[in-house]
């Protein structure tokens, strides 16, 4: 590694082999119980919100334009720069968490990218609109919403963003470093460390959940016409056809990563299985809140 990057490849003891072990858990940790402060602000401050609004309500008053912080950066996009901000922010807490008490070691920080990021997809399993193909309430609250009581529609927009502005750069990252030192490092009968690794089931399965991540990065959800995209390739068929088409074809991509993700180090394992039951739960509340909720 060239001497102006921070990071370098080196040799550790066993003793800080477990050290670094015990870093990258308490890292997921401080990941995944960050979480649970933003749900517990978010139903204080939403509450109180809601709360001034429905004071100030009495007399009818003209609705304010749409600021500049509210509308999307780009003609034609879903998303708010409000809404780039918070995921934006989000990502950089993240990445410092990932960077945080690594020193120089190349490596260590290359694991904590990969652990921090599998560390929020039960985060955003569990903010995911279970009930998006449902005929009678799609917009039904997903357990993030039902937790926060913020409502389901303003949820979703994060949702969508979760996945392409925090995971996937933390992934992306992981596996460009990964790669990068099995390129640079040799090995005495393949010649590079990478034609060797490329053999192991491990690396096979981080590769397929970069194949699923990136294939979740271009399947968007159906608008309007069928012309465009990837997820409308379909051109026949009615919007609620497409949508269930993409909802299935979505839900596939995502367990395909996490059984990728699963299989690929025993470190994920416990991050996967917690992405399980978010969904159960998730599903299982929603069908409640279909068939009885208001």
């Amino acid at each position: 590694m060239e001497s102006s990057w921070p990071w370098q490849f080196v040799t550790v003891s066993n003793e800080e082999k477990i050290h670094r072990r015990e870093l990258l858990d308490l890292r997921g940790a401080f990941a995944q119980w960050s979480v649970m402060l933003v749900i517990v602000l978010l139903r204080v401050t939403y509450q109180g919100w809601k709360s001034i609004s429905q004071t100030n309500r009495g007399a009818d008053q003209p609705r304010a334009p749409i600021s500049w912080w509210n509308r999307p950066p780009k003609n034609g996009w879903l998303e708010t720069r409000k809404q780039y901000a918070v995921c934006g922010l989000w990502l950089s807490w993240l990445t410092g968490l990932s960077v945080w008490n690594s020193g120089n070691d190349y490596l260590h920080l290359t694991k904590a990218l990969g652990h921090v990021a599998l560390s929020q997809i039960p985060l955003q399993v569990l903010m995911s609109p279970v009930a998006y193909i449902s005929t009678s309430k799609p917009s039904a609250p997903s357990i993030f919403s039902f937790l926060t009581t913020v409502p389901q529609g303003t949820i979703t927009p994060y949702h969508r963003l979760f996945g392409r502005v925090v995971i996937s750069p933390l992934l992306f990252g992981h596996v460009i470093l990964y790669l990068s030192f099995f390129v640079q490092s040799s090995h005495p009968d393949f010649g590079s460390l990478l034609e060797k690794r490329v053999q192991d089931l491990d690396v096979q399965c981080g590769l397929t959940a970069l194949a699923a991540t990136i294939a979740l990065l271009f399947y968007v959800r159906p608008r309007g016409s069928a012309k465009k995209g990837i997820a409308r390739a379909w051109a026949g068929g009615s919007m609620q056809d497409r949508r269930r088409t993409f909802y299935y074809g979505h839900i596939s991509l995502v367990v395909l990563l996490c059984v990728a993700a699963y299989f690929h180090v025993a470190q994920a394992q416990k991050y996967m299985i917690q992405s399980l039951g978010a969904f159960v739960l998730n599903g299982v509340g929603s069908w409640i809140m279909v068939k009885y909720g208001n």
